[in-house]
């Protein structure tokens, strides 16, 4: 496991608070998926000071989730057709965005890895559900956000 610097995580939390912060503020999706671009945005300026391979993965992971949301919410008969409940995704996606900020606020530890792996899964499933076959199965209740 890396261990990224103190004044990088620190960097990071505090960009990430803001994010969040404005994304809790928004009632718009366009709005919060704006701020959350933050998530993958900064995790890819502090990757070009200092590589991280858990910081690696939170990239590649809010960069998925932000382009699966923004490719459903492009093509609005296809986000009509989806049985998608808008409301929790978006509710679902800034908490965890909040969890990750909260992540980076602690110091790092022993547990940190199953964590961030946890959020990380959370965030996973958030993409999912905008999916055809994810939000079916959303809908069908085989999983919950």
């Amino acid at each position: 496991m890396n261990h990224m610097s103190k004044e990088l995580r620190q960097r990071l939390a505090k960009e990430y608070r803001h994010a969040v912060t404005r994304m809790q503020e928004s009632p718009q999706a366009a709005k919060k998926l704006y701020y959350f671009s933050v998530f993958f945005g900064e995790a890819q300026r502090v990757l070009n000071w200092e590589w991280d391979r858990d910081l690696a993965l939170v990239y590649a992971v809010t960069t998925h989730i932000h382009q699966s949301i923004v490719n459903i919410l492009r093509e609005p008969a296809l986000a009509e057709v989806l049985p998608i409940d808008w409301a929790t995704i978006l509710d679902k996606l800034t908490q965890v965005a909040s969890a990750l900020t909260t992540y980076f606020e602690k110091p790092e530890d022993e547990s940190s890895a199953e964590e961030l792996l946890q959020m990380l899964g959370q965030f996973a499933e958030i993409a999912y559900a905008v999916l055809g076959n994810g939000s079916y199965l959303h809908e069908k209740g085989l999983f919950s956000l």
